[in-house]
């Protein structure tokens, strides 16, 4: 499978603005433009952790001929220090893609946390280095043998959802999420106003509204609209 690469730069600015919105304004922009992009059952591993990154995806496939041993993957030698590494083992949960050596590696690399449609080990270590693993299970049990690496750099399919190389990751106790690198721009402004939409509610109420009267003022049937868009729609 031909890996997919990209000349362009990482854009700073789409990270940064990232790192102050969580999962749940961003999902409820992704709603509003149609896009699907939660992944489903994809869990946070180290409690208080979080991660915004460009998605380094990673394939794996059963190992189909047993000549030898099959050794573990080495590709994380080649992720830069701004991504999040996506591991698609497709939902595999029998065997681990995941442990201790592979997060002293990413973190002496900057990575910026390690999202698997699969399961991981070695939870302690990571845990104990603060790393932002999200995964679909915990399992102990080796991949060596079991399964090899298919791919680096291609799009893979998460729970129907759709990651591809450069999209935008973002993962939280909430859960996780994937951007299309295309729409990040626009995904991230709605975010930024659904955030400010759920602040006025609050100091709405807090000034003494009732909640349908906060909702219906500050427009939470379209809380991604921007406050000129309100304006314009009152």
């Amino acid at each position: 499978m031909k890996a997919i690469t990209s000349t362009a730069a990482p854009d700073n600015t789409l990270l940064k603005a990232c790192e102050a919105l969580d999962t749940a304004s961003l999902s409820d922009a992704l709603d509003s433009l149609g896009l699907a992009g939660g992944l489903a059952g994809i869990n946070q591993q180290v409690p208080g952790t979080r991660c915004v990154g460009f998605a380094y995806t990673v394939l794996y496939e059963p190992v189909q001929e047993r000549n030898g041993f099959k050794t573990a993957a080495n590709y994380i030698d080649d992720v830069p220090p701004d991504a999040v590494i996506v591991s698609s083992n497709p939902g595999r949960t029998d065997c681990t893609t995941w442990g201790d050596i592979l997060t002293h590696v990413a973190v002496s690399k900057r990575i910026r946390g390690t999202l698997i449609d699969g399961a991981a080990r070695d939870i302690d270590t990571v845990q104990r280095l603060n790393y932002p693993l999200f995964s679909r299970a915990r399992f102990m049990q080796s991949a060596k043998n079991r399964v090899q690496l298919k791919a680096t750099q291609v799009p893979v399919q998460i729970g129907g959802v759709t990651v591809s190389p450069g999209d935008l990751v973002v993962c939280d106790s909430s859960g996780c999420l994937t951007i299309p690198a295309d729409k990040a721009e626009q995904v991230i402004q709605r975010a930024q106003a659904v955030e400010q939409t759920e602040r006025d509610i609050i100091q709405s109420v807090n000034a003494g509204c009732t909640l349908e009267q906060a909702r219906a003022l500050h427009r939470y049937d379209q809380p991604w609209l921007s406050a000129r868009e309100k304006q314009a729609n009152a």
